[in-house]
C-alpha cells in the first residue's frame, strides 16, 4: 500500500516537472537527486561515513556544479571531468592528514570519486537528454518508461515463471526468466514511444537501444544490491516509504541513461 500510494503521488509530480516545469527546474531536481542519492551512496562504501565531514561536503558541492555545468555549459564533458579530476588533490587534502588515525583515507578517497562518476556524471547525461533541442522532453520519457517496463515485466515474469536464479550471491529474488521479461517488456515499451513520441528515431537504432537497456537496468539494480549487501544495508535510504531510497529508485536508470544519451546523439 505504501508502494500504491507513493506512486500515486510521486508520478503526477515528476510528469509536471517534466512537461511542465521547464529545463531549469528539471534541472533543479536533478541536482536535488543527486545531492540525496550521494547521502545514500557513501553510507555503502563507508561504514564510517560522516554526512557533514569534509569530503561528502565536497561531493554535494562537486555533484551541484556538475549537474549546474550539463545545463548551462554546450560541450561539458571536459568541464565536468575537470571537476571530477580536482576531486583527487582537493580529496587528498583533506584526507591525508587523517592517516595516522585511519588508514584507510585512500580507499576514502577512490570511493568518493567513483561516486562522482557514478551519480552526477550519469545523471549529466539525464540533464543533457532533457535540454536537447529537438524532444528533449519525450526522451526522458522514454527512458522513463523503459527502465519502468523492464522492472515491471522483470517482477512479473519473474514471479510467475522463475525458476533458474540469475545472481543468487547478490539477489536471490531475480532470475534469468525475469531478466529476460524485463527484456522483452523493456523492448516492446520503446517501441511503443518510439513509435508515438520518437519519429526520428531510427528502427535499426531501436533494435540495439531498447533491449541493450533492458538488459543493463536490471545489472544496475544488482551493481547496487551487491554495494547494499556487502555494507550490511537492506535500503539505500527510506525517503519514498514503500520504496527506499533515491538511489534504490534510480539504480537502473543510472546504467541506462548513458546508452539512451548516446543513442540521441547518433540519431541527431
Amino acid at each position: 500500500m505504501k508502494r500504491i500510494l507513493s506512486a500515486i503521488v510521486a508520478i503526477p509530480l515528476l510528469w509536471l516537472f517534466i512537461l511542465k516545469g521547464g529545463a531549469l527546474l528539471f534541472t533543479l531536481l536533478v541536482m536535488a537527486v543527486a545531492v540525496i542519492a550521494l547521502t545514500e551512496y557513501y553510507p555503502l562504501v563507508d561504514d564510517t561515513a560522516d554526512l557533514f565531514g569534509p569530503l561528502p561536503l565536497l561531493g554535494y558541492a562537486s555533484s551541484l556544479a556538475m549537474v549546474g555545468i550539463a545545463h548551462w555549459v554546450a560541450n561539458p564533458w571536459g568541464v565536468l571531468l575537470g571537476v571530477v579530476l580536482l576531486n583527487i588533490p582537493l580529496g587528498g587534502f583533506f584526507l591525508l592528514s587523517r592517516f595516522e588515525q585511519d588508514p584507510k583515507v585512500v580507499k576514502h578517497l577512490l570511493s568518493h570519486v567513483f561516486g562522482l562518476l557514478y551519480i552526477p556524471m550519469v545523471l549529466a547525461s539525464v540533464v543533457r537528454l532533457r535540454i536537447a533541442p529537438e524532444d528533449g522532453v519525450m526522451w526522458i520519457f522514454t527512458l522513463l518508461v523503459t527502465v519502468a517496463a523492464c522492472d515491471t515485466g522483470a517482477f512479473y515474469a519473474g514471479t510467475y515463471l522463475g525458476k533458474r536464479k540469475l545472481c543468487p550471491s547478490v539477489s536471490p529474488g531475480k532470475t534469468i526468466e525475469g531478466f529476460m521479461g524485463g527484456m522483452g517488456a523493456a523492448l516492446l515499451a520503446g517501441f511503443l514511444m518510439k513509435g508515438l513520441f520518437l519519429p526520428g528515431l531510427g528502427w535499426f537504432s531501436c533494435l540495439l537501444l531498447f533491449p541493450l537497456a533492458g538488459a543493463v537496468g536490471p545489472l544496475g539494480d544488482l551493481f547496487e544490491s551487491a554495494m547494499k549487501r556487502a555494507s550490511g544495508i537492506k535500503d539505500s535510504g527510506h525517503i519514498i516509504p514503500g520504496h527506499g531510497g533515491i538511489l534504490d529508485r534510480i539504480d537502473a536508470l543510472l546504467f541506462v541513461a548513458p546508452l539512451f544519451y548516446f543513442f540521441m546523439i547518433l540519431s541527431a
